[in-house]
């Protein structure tokens, strides 16, 4: 296999599984080998028509899906009977340009959501990167060559339908390459502030289409943590529904709110709420490691970030409610591993502030900490990176 040959294919919806592929291409430029990719692509560049209006209407539902009434519910349905392995046709209308663009290519095609392992079926040297730390069945796929997998725990279910072990590489957690150079030492500092009486500071994210009851929580659970002495970074898409719930809310509490965007540092002594705004996926992971030693724990949906609090030592809130298969199985594993705390009718939202106190206190956010600092190797990218490279 000629290592100069990579073709990457998006589905550029949401956050999430493109995130994955963007470590990729992040590990393959630090080490200055970009010019192995031929190709980074995704579906709506290639798809035309019927197709791309297929496409379009995918992430139309991504973005309302989340929201409660007949959107929500549909969205849901879709998303509960999804069966990849049983292509019909609406999955077929989606895969067609795609699979007339790559039937002939053999260059290694590395894919990371589960439908595009759906659509191209069987072609030669497809790869697919599952880089959730849960395989919820509508994730088991079959048709790819290659698997790249997180843990023995993801690997498990690819295995058990029929994948050869031999196929199915665990590569470890896949987390932004900036923040596993950041990790030991922020973590250091984040277990001395935790033992120390100073405030502690808590970084806020949405999921991408940032539903209403993710923004109504967020807004709550900083509310509570500056009436509590506690500091807050809260990261909100420009232009978005959290931004503007953001500013009205401690507007109201009358609480001073720093900005900062694309290009600006991170201040070395942040006002007690800082309003992170973005534009796109890169934004985002420049501005989380611009700040993220300065994070002392998490409030997030349990999507992708997940990883943080099994490999970087970040004790985590979620909130819900979990939205799509993956959420509910990060949450459980989460809860599960100890390392983090569920914000629903036991831990309230607007009580965080009283919260974080009450566990520091206890000394649990630290033992919250140490649970999930390398409970799995973190550097999933770059033996991802080493894995295409040479096979």
């Amino acid at each position: 296999m000629n290592p100069a040959n990579l073709d990457i294919l998006f589905t550029n919806i949401g956050r999430g599984h493109p995130f994955y592929l963007d470590g990729i291409i992040e590990v393959l430029s630090i080490r200055e080998q970009a010019n192995c990719v031929s190709s980074q692509r995704d579906v709506f560049d290639i798809s035309t028509g019927l197709s791309l209006a297929a496409w379009r209407l995918a992430r139309w539902l991504y973005r309302r899906g989340s929201s409660p009434g007949m959107v929500g519910s549909v969205y849901r349905r879709i998303r509960s009977e999804n069966d990849y392995n049983r292509p019909g046709a609406m999955l077929n209308l989606m895969a067609a340009h795609l699979r007339r663009k790559y039937a002939d290519d053999s260059n290694q095609l590395i894919v990371a959501h589960p439908i595009l392992v759906a659509c191209l079926r069987g072609r030669t040297n497809l790869v697919y990167q599952h880089g959730e730390l849960v395989t919820p069945s509508e994730a088991v796929v079959h048709g790819a060559e290659k698997i790249l997998v997180p843990t023995d725990d993801a690997a498990r279910p690819f295995i058990q339908v029929g994948y050869s072990p031999d196929d199915v590489i665990v590569s470890g957690l896949f987390i932004e390459p900036a923040l596993v150079n950041l990790a030991a030492d922020a973590y250091d500092a984040r277990l001395k502030r935790l033992a120390s009486n100073q405030p502690l500071t808590g970084a806020f994210f949405s999921s991408g289409a940032e539903p209403k009851h993710h923004v109504e929580q967020i807004v709550a659970a900083v509310g509570s943590v500056i009436r509590c002495g506690g500091k807050a970074i809260i990261f909100a898409q420009c232009g978005g529904r959290l931004a503007r719930a953001i500013r009205e809310g401690l507007a109201k509490d009358s609480v001073q709110l720093s900005e900062i965007g694309s290009g600006d540092s991170f201040p070395a002594k942040p006002e007690s709420a800082v309003l992170v705004c973005y534009s796109n996926r890169r934004e985002i992971d420049v501005l989380t490691a611009g700040s993220f030693e300065q994070f002392d724990y998490l409030v997030s949906p349990s999507h992708e970030r997940t990883n943080w609090a099994v490999g970087l030592g970040l004790p985590m809130f979620v909130i819900g409610p979990p939205i799509g298969p993956f959420a509910p199985l990060n949450r459980d594993l989460l809860l599960r591993t100890q390392v983090a705390c569920e914000l629903d009718s036991a831990y309230r939202a607007c009580d965080l502030g009283d919260i974080v106190a009450s566990l520091r206190a206890e000394s649990e956010l630290a033992a919250m900490a140490a649970r999930g600092w390398q409970r799995y190797p973190i550097d999933g990218f770059g033996k991802a990176v080493d894995f295409l490279l040479n096979n």
